[in-house]
């Protein structure tokens, strides 16, 4: 999987938790880490709450 296809589906993921728990621990991320173990993208799921 690109770097580029895993962020969009760190995004569906973040929309979907977003979705079905409106609320949640303010620091929880999704971080999306490339194969050689670089981080590509960290989204917190409940911005605004921190």
């Amino acid at each position: 999987m690109s770097d580029g296809a895993a962020i969009a589906h760190s995004k569906s993921l973040v929309d979907k938790v977003r979705r079905e728990k409106s609320k949640g621990h303010p620091e929880l991320r999704i971080v999306v880490i490339d194969e050689s173990g670089r981080e590509v993208h960290r989204e917190q799921i409940y911005p605004g709450d921190s």
